[in-house]
């Protein structure tokens, strides 16, 4: 049996990807604004 303890975070995942770029985290962080599409609301009520 093989014991090792799991890990609790995704930092182990650092030593295969190495650091992000700073566009990367940008474009991970943006929030798109609410798009408006009253012709759907018909459709999901």
């Amino acid at each position: 049996m093989i014991e090792e303890t799991l890990p609790t975070d995704w930092h182990w995942l650092d030593q295969f990807i190495g650091p992000l770029g700073d566009d990367f985290v940008g474009a991970v962080l943006e929030r798109p604004t609410e798009q408006m599409r009253p012709a759907l609301d018909d459709i999901f009520n």
